[in-house]
């Protein structure tokens, strides 16, 4: 007898084994329910964009003990339009994605944006989102705390920072923000051509600092902040520590005013991650892509940048 395997690209990332049984369970084909696989979109624009992007999937129907897991969607039609201009993104391969330039078509405050996606197969979907205004940052403050990092069986020491980020909430309406904090480090490296030499790479940490909406604090001083601690990147193939030195460069911090479907899909997602009880509800993302799943949602963004002392 033919046996099937369902499986969603949105969920199945977030399963959890309850036991040592494996998590694709056998199961007659007539007690399942009929169903078709649906596209996927993942699609975020702000008047800062320097690409438009939009990520098409599909959640997965496999037959057969072994059955091929599909790509992305190649051969989609994606467009993106503001009502009175519509431009197409174009799929490229080599990033994985539908992409324009925003010169096309300006992302502006205020605005609505649609996103529309069809396959060959007739299938169609499609979402909208309003550009919200950006926020002013009133402050940022940083601290550090030298802490005792125990690695590879030794004690290191290394410098946990705090970001904090405070702004004033504008009153009167329904406001979404999300908070980052990007931070980038000088690492020295061996030259694995003459391991006397050191090689200074800077690497990047995003670090989200979460978000947050106004409800009951309409007109406050809001903020958001978290901890972020740089640690060593590891050891080359011979088992050796390829980070003699380090040193924090510079921390990037974004304030993002948004949209309520970006806020909702981004706080569910943050929720699901976090959500590590085994006996717990489940977290489901949020979706607000008609005929699918996914989230087509915007933000405005503002940044400040501060040099390591």
């Amino acid at each position: 007898m033919k046996k099937i395997f369902l499986y969603s690209s949105i969920i199945i990332s977030q399963l959890y084994l309850f036991s040592c049984e494996s998590l694709v369970e056998e199961i007659d084909p007539s007690f399942l329910p009929e169903t078709d696989s649906k596209l996927v979109v993942a699609c975020f624009i702000s008047p800062q964009d320097t690409v438009l992007a939009a990520k098409v999937t599909e959640t997965k129907l496999l037959i057969g003990s072994t059955g091929d897991i599909k790509d992305d969607i190649l051969n989609a039609s994606v467009s993106l339009s503001d009502g009175s201009k519509t431009i197409q993104l174009i799929y490229n391969v080599k990033l994985g994605y539908y992409r324009a330039l925003p010169a096309a078509l300006p992302i502006l405050v205020g605005k609505t944006y649609t996103v529309s996606v069809s396959t060959p197969d007739g299938r169609k979907v499609d979402a909208t989102t309003t550009i919200p205004k950006s926020i002013d940052i009133k402050e940022v403050k940083i601290d550090s705390t030298k802490v005792n990092d125990f690695q590879q069986g030794n004690s290191v020491t290394n410098t946990e920072y705090d970001v904090k980020v405070i702004w004033q909430d504008k009153a009167a309406e329904t406001n979404y923000y999300r908070a980052l904090g990007e931070f980038i480090v000088i690492y020295g490296i061996p030259d694995p051509k003459n391991v006397k030499n050191i090689i200074y790479t800077p690497i990047s940490t995003i670090v989200d600092l979460r978000t947050i909406d106004d409800k009951n604090m309409d007109g406050q001083l809001l903020s958001l902040n978290r901890n972020y601690l740089a640690t060593n990147i590891g050891a080359n193939n011979q088992g050796q520590q390829i980070d003699r030195s380090k040193s924090l460069n510079k921390i990037k911090v974004g304030l993002f005013q948004t949209d309520i479907h970006y806020y909702n899909y981004h706080t569910s997602l943050r929720r699901q991650r976090e959500n590590n009880n085994p006996f717990a509800e489940p977290v489901l993302l949020y979706t607000n892509i008609k005929g699918g799943f996914g989230c087509f949602g915007s933000y405005n963004a503002t940044w400040q940048e501060f040099k390591s002392k």
